[in-house]
């Protein structure tokens, strides 16, 4: 079968990203958060270069979303030398990408202001 010049590229793109993640050398795993205050995934590995890339659908109060409380911080952090890099992401369906990381042993931190509104719904965490 001959394979048309542009055909991988349109393979790759139809990827979701945890499954473009596997390809790419990386992985992927799913959890779910709830915060008030704060809150921390499992540790991952990333290669020097790669990507983290967060996919959340998350609300803000147990009944759908609260105009007080729009959105969340969310930080990767390097486990071994503690910097880190934070982004704002807003409550809802959202996708969130760190390129070009420095290789090591990374968590992605959450916070928000502890107000009784908590944050909370599905992730999907993917890194290459």
């Amino acid at each position: 079968m001959k394979v048309k010049d542009n055909q991988h590229e349109q393979l790759f793109t139809e990827l979701t990203p945890a499954e473009a993640a596997v390809v790419e050398g990386g992985g992927s795993f799913s959890s779910s958060v709830f915060f008030d205050d704060k809150e921390t995934t499992r540790s991952f590995n990333v290669r020097a270069g790669g990507s983290i890339i967060l996919s959340s659908d998350t609300h803000n109060d147990y009944y759908g979303w609260s105009r007080f409380n729009p959105s969340f911080y969310a930080a990767i952090r390097n486990v071994n030398t503690d910097n880190k890099n934070e982004k704002a992401v807003d409550v809802g369906k959202r996708t969130t990408t760190w390129t070009n990381v420095r290789g090591g042993t990374y968590v992605i931190d959450f916070r928000d202001l502890r107000d009784n509104i908590y944050v909370h719904g599905p992730i999907t965490v993917s890194y290459s």
